[in-house]
């Protein structure tokens, strides 16, 4: 997606950081995700978005093969619940719950919903970019249009507030996809692989990568086969549980859900 060019001169003290950023990254650490648990969902989605609240995960699916949805999904049972379905209306994408409010991203379309805990749609906001990944730090949003760049935004208009040009020991790295902020970083799902990073926001600088490729051997052979069906079934779907400290992991219309931690790569 191009912004006018007025549009370009108009935010661009918004779309700087330090230019250092680009060339001073250091090399990123290597990563392995250790698992410690396994929840088998018992229905599936095109996974765009994940997070813990309340005690559940909460999901946010696209129509591609399906319907777009935000779903509750018991960690205990797998169960999924479907709190709202759009159906074909619109591409649902990114989402993340910030304080009592569920905002919930749009592929195309160009709008954020807004709901309060009940389901009942509070307000829509307009988003000028593409809709991909969507979490928050303490005080705002911060989101992914695909490209090498995070957006920290107002979660009141959807402001943008400051943008994030993201480097791997200076090449961008683009396809930024599902997001989850975690003690200070953010973890992005990088899309059409099966590798994720974690982002300093200050610097946009990739502090270390790891590469889930080793999820697909602990499948079954007909999970294999189910997530071998499509190439865009690429691991999408990351939430932290403060409350156990474990990370859960998922990718597009996979079965399984994963939780462990992330350890120094041997």
């Amino acid at each position: 997606m191009r912004l006018p060019l007025l549009s370009l001169l108009l935010f661009a003290p918004l779309l700087s950081t330090p230019g250092a950023a680009a060339t001073s990254c250091p090399v990123p650490k290597r990563l392995a995700f250790q698992v410690e648990g396994e929840i088998r969902r018992d229905a599936v989605g095109f996974t765009e978005g994940l997070e813990v609240h309340d005690g559940a995960l909460y999901e946010s699916t696209g129509n591609f093969f399906g319907d777009t949805r935000i779903n509750r999904i018991d960690p205990k049972t797998g169960h999924v619940s479907v709190l709202m379905d759009a159906g074909q209306t619109y591409f649902g994408e990114g989402l993340t719950v910030f304080g009592d409010q569920i905002f919930q991203m749009t592929y195309r379309e160009h709008r954020v919903f807004v709901f309060d805990k009940t389901m009942r749609k509070l307000r829509t906001l307009f988003n000028p970019r593409e809709g991909w990944g969507l979490t928050h730090d303490e005080k705002q949003l911060i989101a992914s249009d695909g490209s090498h760049q995070l957006f920290f935004l107002s979660p009141q208009d959807f402001a943008v507030r400051r943008a994030v040009p993201v480097f791997d020991q200076g090449r961008r790295v683009t396809n930024l996809n599902e997001l989850e902020y975690v003690q200070g970083a953010i973890w992005a799902n990088i899309f059409e692989s099966w590798n994720i990073v974690r982002i300093s926001p200050a610097t946009g600088c990739v502090e270390a990568r790891a590469d889930l490729a080793p999820l697909r051997g602990r499948m079954s052979p007909a999970d294999r086969r189910a997530v071998d069906e499509d190439v865009n079934f690429v691991p999408n779907g990351t939430a932290f549980d403060p409350a156990t400290g474990l990370f859960i992991l998922t990718g597009k219309y996979w079965p399984m859900l994963y939780t462990g931690r992330f350890v120094d790569a041997k």
